[in-house]
């Protein structure tokens, strides 16, 4: 019991290492790999070969494909948030959204202060504010533990990316789909 605690710890604070998640995120804000006035968080300019890929898994445009990547990796993909980092219209970020629902890789729902209407299907963690709520699923890849009340354990005392964007949403696609995409169905993946 005692070592699984420090394992914990020592995962926990990983991220703050010398070549952890933020040497490496400083490391690629460095790098000039998004143009000027792009943001990391949208999948096609910082990972547009993994876009590429998902498309083509999804049967989607990569319009569609970037927006479940960020459903699926990112902790507050708010519609305010994806059309911000997508430099997309309200009408623009419905067309998306209705293309990838048609894939039933997402589902549609209402959730109290999620700010969005569409999510990977599965369980849900309500966290209190500061902190939106989201997937279960994500809580992993974030190195959160909600504890009660609003407290959480992370590196960070938020939910915040513990390593660059791309690499984030290259580990969430593999979780979901496997290494080559090859993953089931929507159906393989739990229902809300």
């Amino acid at each position: 019991m005692a070592v699984t605690g420090l394992t914990e710890e020592l995962e926990r604070v990983a991220p703050l290492l010398d070549g952890g998640g933020l040497d490496r995120m400083m490391r690629r804000a460095r790098s000039g790999a998004v143009p000027a006035g792009a943001y990391e968080a949208d999948p096609r300019q910082s990972c547009p070969e993994l876009v590429a890929r998902a498309a083509g898994r999804l049967g989607v445009g990569p319009d569609a494909a970037a927006l479940y990547l960020q459903v699926a990796t990112l902790a507050a993909p708010t519609d305010r948030n994806v059309r911000r980092w997508n430099s997309w219209s309200a009408t623009r970020h419905a067309q998306v959204r209705a293309e990838l629902l048609g894939t039933g890789a997402v589902v549609e729902a209402k959730r109290a202060r999620a700010g969005r209407s569409v999510f990977l299907p599965g369980d849900w963690t309500e966290l209190k504010a500061p902190h939106l709520p989201l997937e279960t699923a994500k809580l992993a890849s974030h190195a959160v533990r909600p504890l009660w009340g609003n407290v959480i354990r992370s590196p960070f005392g938020r939910v915040l990316p513990t390593a660059p964007l791309h690499e984030m949403f290259a580990t969430a696609w593999e979780r979901l789909h496997g290494q080559d995409g090859a993953h089931g169905g929507p159906e393989d993946r739990g229902t809300v």
